[in-house]
C-alpha cells in the first residue's frame, strides 16, 4: 500500500502524462504529419496512454481525475506553429525525463519508484529519436536542460 505522500507524488506524475497523452493525440487529430512523423505521433502517444494507465492502477481510488492543464495550455499553445512541432515536443519529453527523475528521489515505495523509473527511461528514448529530427548535433540532442516541474 501506499503512503499519501507516495500516492499525491504518483497522481502528480499521472496528471503529467495525461496532459502529454492528450498532447499527442490532438497532434494526431490533427492530420498535419504523416508517414513517418505520424507513426512517431502515434507510438509515443500509445506510450504516454500506457503510462498513464499504470499509474492508474497503482493509485487506484487515489488516482487523478485531470491532466496537468498548466502543461497541456503551455504546450498547446507553443504548437501552434507546425513547423515547431519537434522542438516543442522535445522541450516537453525532456520536462517529464526531468520531474519524473525528481520524483524517483522522493518517492519511498520501491515499486512506485520502480514503475516512475522505468517511465523515464523510455521518455528519455523519446527526446533521443525527437533530437534526431531537430539537430543534428549529438552533444546537444543528448543533453537534458529541461528544469523539472515542482510536485506537490
Amino acid at each position: 500500500m501506499l503512503n499519501d505522500a507516495d500516492s499525491k507524488l504518483l497522481a502528480f506524475a499521472q496528471a503529467l502524462e495525461l496532459a502529454i497523452r492528450d498532447i499527442y493525440a490532438t497532434l494526431v487529430d490533427r492530420g498535419t504529419k504523416t508517414g513517418d512523423e505520424l507513426a512517431i505521433l502515434k507510438l509515443m502517444h500509445s506510450h504516454h496512454v500506457a503510462y498513464e494507465q499504470s499509474l492508474n492502477g497503482m493509485l487506484s481510488k487515489k488516482a487523478a481525475t485531470s491532466r496537468n492543464d498548466e502543461v497541456f495550455t503551455q504546450t498547446f499553445s507553443a504548437l501552434s506553429d507546425p513547423t515547431k512541432t519537434w522542438p516543442v515536443l522535445l522541450e516537453l519529453e525532456n520536462t517529464a525525463v526531468a520531474t519524473h527523475t525528481a520524483l524517483v528521489e522522493k518517492i519511498e515505495s520501491p515499486t512506485a519508484a520502480s514503475l516512475i523509473a522505468s517511465v523515464v527511461m523510455v521518455e528519455a528514448r523519446h527526446a533521443a529519436i525527437i533530437s534526431t529530427l531537430v539537430t543534428t548535433n549529438l552533444g546537444q540532442a543528448l543533453d537534458n536542460p529541461a528544469t523539472a516541474l515542482a510536485a506537490p
